[in-house]
């Protein structure tokens, strides 16, 4: 389940407090009509956010961790279809108004994150266009991340997947360590865990990766990246040109 922390300040602001990419690009005439909605809360491992086909009461806006979108059947299991860090925020169903979860949301690395109820964001975004199509964005940049994951799923050899979670998992948390295990990554890529070991123990050979019990350290990032397929890449040049659209936006705004 997750946690409420106990707040020291009526609610968090830009300056030094807020870690989430999505909040800290907004404009702060925008944030400022978020901040008093906003309630940080603990994501504890494995809690379940949203699961699929259920109301969806609240989006979080991630500010450390990492959060699963994963696709599931009853007869085989779940697989990751979307992964979400401090850049990003999970409820897309409430931006999209339809307040159902398509897929389950789960935590896999802890964290923390800033939630806001479904109603209160609904509001907001209809009496402030700026911060609706914000959040659009940010849907598109998740659409293009699933429809990519999907074909590197479909596409591409285990090391070559393996390498492209990790560095997509990396850029989403600070510091090199990531807490993750050869079942996990098994599950999130939909594979044996007999094959991730093998790409990990390769990884480890090359000196791109050292492991540790429960955990995997990024020895070098160039080289972990001379190992993934194009798809990370295509990825985290969407998010990119995405940061930068906003920053010249933002340069164009009048000032207040």
């Amino acid at each position: 389940m997750l946690r409420f922390r106990d707040r020291t300040t009526d609610a968090p602001h830009r300056g030094g407090v807020v870690q989430n990419d999505f909040l800290a690009t907004l404009c702060p005439a925008d944030f400022e009509h978020l901040r008093p909605f906003l309630q940080p809360v603990e994501l504890k491992r494995h809690a379940i956010i949203h699961e699929a086909n259920k109301p969806v009461d609240a989006v979080y806006f991630v500010e450390s961790g990492i959060v699963s979108r994963v696709a599931r059947t009853q007869a085989d299991g779940a697989v990751e279809v979307a992964v979400v860090g401090r850049s990003g925020l999970v409820g897309l169903s409430v931006i999209l108004g339809t307040n159902i979860a398509l897929h389950r949301t789960v935590v896999q690395i802890p964290g923390s994150a800033l939630r806001i109820p479904a109603a209160d964001l609904q509001a907001i975004m209809a009496k402030n266009p700026t911060i609706r199509d914000h959040l659009l964005r940010y849907v598109q940049l998740l659409m293009n991340q699933k429809a990519q994951v999907a074909l590197c799923n479909a596409k591409h050899e285990i090391d070559k997947r393996v390498a492209r979670w990790l560095l997509l998992a990396h850029d989403r948390v600070a510091g090199n360590q990531l807490p993750v295990t050869h079942d996990l990554l098994a599950m999130m890529l939909g594979v044996r865990r007999a094959g991730i070991s093998e790409a990990l123990a390769e990884l480890e050979d090359k000196g791109v990766i050292s492991k540790a019990r429960g955990a995997l350290r990024i020895v070098s990032r160039e080289a972990l990246k001379a190992q993934a397929c194009e798809c990370y890449k295509i990825i985290d040049d969407r998010f990119s040109w995405q940061r930068a659209m906003t920053h010249y936006e933002h340069r164009l705004q009048p000032d207040s």
